[in-house]
């Protein structure tokens, strides 16, 4: 059974060194490619190809090709018209998916739509003077023409359904569509509709019809790790991955399609799939960028993790969260610690009054919302409950709270009795809420997607009445985003009559009337990346962050006053010299294990390991001689400070990451303040968690979706969005799936120069734009199909080659629980899941067990079935391999063992599989020489199991120690401060 997760140190630096690109060109042959796409000319004598995003004219005699566009352009689903001298297609070059259209040899390309609407799946009528495509310009996507000779459009549809592949009839005057997935139809010029198949089991693609309009039309049908060529409602071919594109149908009654990775003729009367050969050769300038990183250990640094600053009514003070607790900083004056605790704290609020101070600590067990009275101290918990309570911001009066949950509710609580209630219920990722100077409305940022058919949209202003729930949406500017839904605004000004937020990375203010609605257009008031602005009490000042420093704008002179915060950390300090007996020792560069060993530790690294010595001069000796020694797990793909505070977790998060053994994190995405506030507060010892390597929010295009991500609206943005990852010292780059191919390249230029990797979802065309990997293997894409992975989840060679040949590094992200989790020692009983994950989290778990979802049953899990055959193919070749589970999106912790044991449950070793966790991704951070084996001279970043996990990978959960650059942890100590969660 499978068990799908439900979706909804020495604490040492890490230094980037600059790095110097020497082009090294590769060339990949294709003979093999997953999700290939073709059309044939009118003739039948030739097809264009779209292998992995370049299309590709072939001769269907000899074979050869003919190279037609450069990878840049990022087209997909071609079409050639019946002259025979024009090819339209959907291309992705200017950032939304618009048509194009080229000459058969590839001259004259040149888009006929643009910006902001997303228009896909063309196809030439009959006659050739029109095409057909669907568009969402009308609310959802419907079915449109265009006249060629006058770029004339036509609405032929306009349905709530989402309409797709639109093909026309042989007589030009009915176009066939997909509707929801689910039917199939065709519209009439005249616009009437009528179903041709209905009730479709699965989902349907890429209808076409057969030869004649008199034969039933021809689509293709996808249910869990099974495609077929239909007929109607009849099965024409199965048993063949056959991939989502229109078929081609030849007078004769045979058909060319794309299935196994080949083209093929389908001859009429025959089910046997004749290959048409082909051979492509693409050559690829792949960059040499360098990363000769380091751990500093040594010095002061100057904080810029400041989380969540808020400014005192009265404009002279500001508190903030850093390196652990929250603090109070008169302006001018250095700040004072509020807090000292091994607890989370962020997200302070004043109250209207400045005499109390609202905030989140899970010094309870969870997250909770507590207050602070600043004149005496006193300090108690307003919530106190095992949900996690979020934001909290007073209304007007100072009577009420308006806060959220990590369920997406936002409530409002009355102070005095306690009482709570939701205003709005389960909104997907939304962003902190701010009062009307009223009191009778509050606003928030929500994502308004543009259709169903995808999930992407604009992060636009929720305004919700309090008494009634009503509920409005309004954008900030046309098809513009405010930049991210966490701490961007909006933030209603205390006089009402404006709010504040980020537009296109810089702070904005905007006029409103009482009930939040706009009352003029938003206005810049600070250049350059803004994040986390507040209000001064008489709403004359605007508090902001900018490049790791705070900022306060006068909105009347315009003049930006710097704010020095006087505040710096250290690494933690090194710990004291340390023998540790082992039992068993693999050290992660090969498959020997050795017996009965000594470590010794010294200042934080290996000084030596030998063979056990009981005559040793005595000191501190740890007795691990029944365990087994590994190196320390990296986690190779996290969202650490995500947003909604990581699903929960709060202080609890490192403890568990290391009571796992993982001893590293990578983020390959996450809200950029609170990254690195994390990093600082574990790097000097002020939390307890793995070293932790970060980045911000994924840079990202027009739409976007989760609430971290950056939408970039020109290079003016990308500019300062670079300038910001270079001063928050980013370890990680990434680009999230609607950034266009020029600002993706930008983005891994910039970056590699300066040592940094950049990471995208996207083989291609990520390998065409100097980009180091990708963090899946398979996962959102902007196609509504992968170029890595087909529907029924298989990879052909070109995947294999592109991964090793032109060194791009893929992580594993399985996004299900392996099920030997809950076989023994099942991890719903360990003590470190019921004391460090949140309640929700356990729900989520116990719905996973309860599930009968499996690759026969769910398209998702189907689409992961052969990720691990694929993976061991791929390490085979000599690609780079990295074990991540995606959390919080899969679980925190053990998400990562769940991943190698599926990682071991295919071809590869035991050996293999640990490596992914280990050595090969510190050398993807360019740390080889410090993490990732257990050598002389390497970081003790290490863990102590019990059980063989080099044998069974399903020991190496088994935890007892860690040691993480030579401090070491017990679980139970771990786990100590969290005891409450066990009662």
């Amino acid at each position: 059974m499978f068990f799908s997760r439900p979706i909804r140190c020495i604490a040492l630096v890490p230094f980037m060194v600059g790095g110097t690109a020497v082009a090294e060109p590769v060339d990949i042959d294709f003979q093999e490619v997953t999700n290939l796409a073709a059309t044939v000319s009118p003739d039948g004598s030739q097809a264009v190809l779209d292998i992995q995003g370049v299309l590709w004219r072939l001769d269907m005699a000899s074979g050869e090709t003919v190279k037609l566009t450069e990878p840049g352009l990022d087209p997909a689903r071609p079409h050639w018209g019946p002259s025979g001298d024009l090819i339209v297609m959907q291309a992705y070059q200017q950032g939304t998916f618009d048509i194009w259209m080229m000459d058969s040899d590839g001259e004259g390309l040149k888009p006929l739509t643009g910006a902001p609407w997303d228009e896909r799946e063309p196809e030439l009528s009959p006659d050739g003077s029109e095409i057909a495509f669907v568009s969402d310009r009308g609310g959802s996507y419907d079915v449109w023409t265009m006249t060629l000779e006058t770029r004339a459009l036509t609405q032929w549809t306009d349905t709530p359904e989402e309409e797709a592949y639109p093909t026309w009839a042989a007589d030009g005057n009915r176009i066939a569509y997909v509707a929801d997935r689910t039917s199939i139809k065709e519209v009439s010029r005249a616009g009437d509709i009528q179903a041709l198949v209905s009730d479709i089991q699965g989902i349907a693609y890429a209808p076409s019809w057969s030869a004649g309009d008199n034969e039933p039309i021809s689509w293709i049908r996808s249910t869990p790790g099974k495609t077929e060529l239909m007929l109607g409602d009849e099965v024409r071919l199965d048993g063949h991955d056959v991939f989502p594109f229109r078929v081609d149908w030849q007078a004769d009654g045979s058909a060319v399609l794309a299935a196994d990775g080949q083209l093929m003729r389908l001859e009429a009367g025959s089910d046997d799939l004749v290959p048409i050969p082909f051979a492509a050769s693409l050559s690829i300038d792949r960059p040499n960028f360098s990363r000769e990183n380091d751990l500093v250990g040594f010095g002061r640094h100057q904080v810029k993790g400041i989380v969540t600053p808020a400014l005192h009514p009265d404009g002279n003070q500001v508190a903030f969260a850093a390196l652990n607790d929250l603090w109070l900083m008169p302006v001018g004056e250095a700040p004072q610690r509020l807090t000292n605790d091994v607890y989370y704290e962020s997200d302070p609020a004043w109250s209207p009054d400045g005499e109390r101070l609202a905030y989140v600590s899970d010094r309870s067990g969870a997250l909770d919302i507590w207050i602070r009275e600043m004149a005496s101290g006193k300090k108690w918990a307003l919530t106190n409950s095992d949900e996690t309570e979020l934001y909290p911001a007073w209304s007007p009066d100072g009577s009420r709270l308006v806060y959220q949950n990590a369920s997406g509710d936002t409530k409002v609580i009355d102070i005095a009795s306690g009482e709570s209630r939701a205003i709005v219920e389960g909104m997907f990722q939304p962003g902190r809420a701010s009062w009307s100077a009223d009191g009778k409305h509050v606003a928030l940022a929500g994502v308004v997607p543009y259709t169903s058919r995808f999930r992407e949209g604009t992060n636009q202003v929720l305004v919700v009445d309090v008494a009634s729930g009503e509920q409005r949406f309004y954008p900030v500017a046309e098809h513009a985003s405010i930049t991210t839904r966490s701490d961007n605004g909006p933030v209603w000004a205390p006089d009402g009559g404006k709010m504040s937020f980020v537009l296109d990375g810089a702070l904005y203010v905007m006029d409103v009337s009482a009930e939040g609605r706009p009352t003029g257009e938003p206005r810049r008031v600070a250049e350059g990346i803004a994040d986390s602005p507040s209000w001064s009490g008489d709403a004359s000042r605007l508090l902001f962050l900018k490049d790791g420093q705070l900022k306060m704008v006068s909105l009347d002179d315009g003049e930006v006053q710097n704010i020095d915060v006087r505040l710096e950390w250290s690494p933690q300090e090194l710990p004291e010299s340390t023998v540790v007996h082992v039992g068993r020792l693999w050290n992660g560069a090969s498959d020997e294990v050795l017996t009965d060993v000594d470590i010794t530790v010294v200042n934080g690294r290996i000084a030596a390991i030998g063979s056990h010595d009981d005559s040793r001069p005595q000191g501190n000796v740890i007795d691990a001689s029944e365990l087994t020694a590994v190196p320390g797990l990296i986690e190779g793909h996290t969202h650490q400070t995500w947003g909604n505070h990581t699903f929960g977790y709060g202080a609890r998060q490192g403890r568990l990451l290391l009571s796992m053994g993982i001893t590293s994190t990578v983020s390959v995405g996450d809200l950029a303040y609170r990254a690195v506030g994390d990093h600082e507060a574990i790097a000097s010892g002020k939390r307890v968690g793995p070293r932790f390597f970060y980045t911000g929010g994924p840079l990202d295009g027009s739409r976007i979706y989760y609430n971290a991500m950056r939408p970039v609206a020109d290079e003016g943005q990308l500019s300062a969005e670079l300038e910001r990852a270079e001063a928050l010292d980013f370890d990680v780059m990434k680009t999230y799936v609607r950034m266009n191919p020029a600002f993706m390249k930008a983005v891994s230029d910039e970056a590699g120069q300066r040592g940094v990797p950049t990471y995208s979802h996207f083989l291609a065309p990520g390998v065409y734009l100097d980009q180091s990997g990708t963090t899946h293997l398979g996962a959102t894409e902007r196609l509504d199909y992968s170029r890595i992975g087909s529907l029924t989840g298989r990879t052909y060679q070109d995947v294999i080659d592109l991964f090793s040949r032109a060194n791009m590094s893929v992580v594993s992200t399985f996004f299900a629980v392996e099920p030997s989790l809950f076989g023994d020692n099942d991890i719903r009983d360990d003590v470190r899941v019921k004391a460090l994950v949140p309640r929700a989290e356990r729900d989520a778990l116990q719905e996973a067990f309860d599930s009968d979802s499996s690759p026969d049953n769910s398209h998702f899990l189907a689409q992961y079935a052969d990720n691990p055959e694929t993976l061991a193919r791929i390490v085979e070749a000599g690609g780079r391999l990295i074990a991540g589970s995606d959390s919080p999106l899969d679980f925190v912790g053990f998400g990562l063992h769940s991943n190698l044991r599926w990682l071991e449950s295919g071809p590869l070793t035991p050996f293999q599989a640990l490596r992914s966790a280990t050595a090969v991704p510190a050398m993807e951070l360019g740390l080889h020489e410090q993490l990732g084996t257990l050598e002389v001279g390497k970081m003790a970043d290490i863990a102590f199991v019990r059980g063989k996990p080099d044998e069974d990978i399903r020991d190496l959960i088994k935890v007892e120690m860690v040691m993480k650059g030579g401090h070491a942890y017990r679980v139970e100590d771990l786990v100590a401060p969290f005891s409450m969660n066990l009662e």
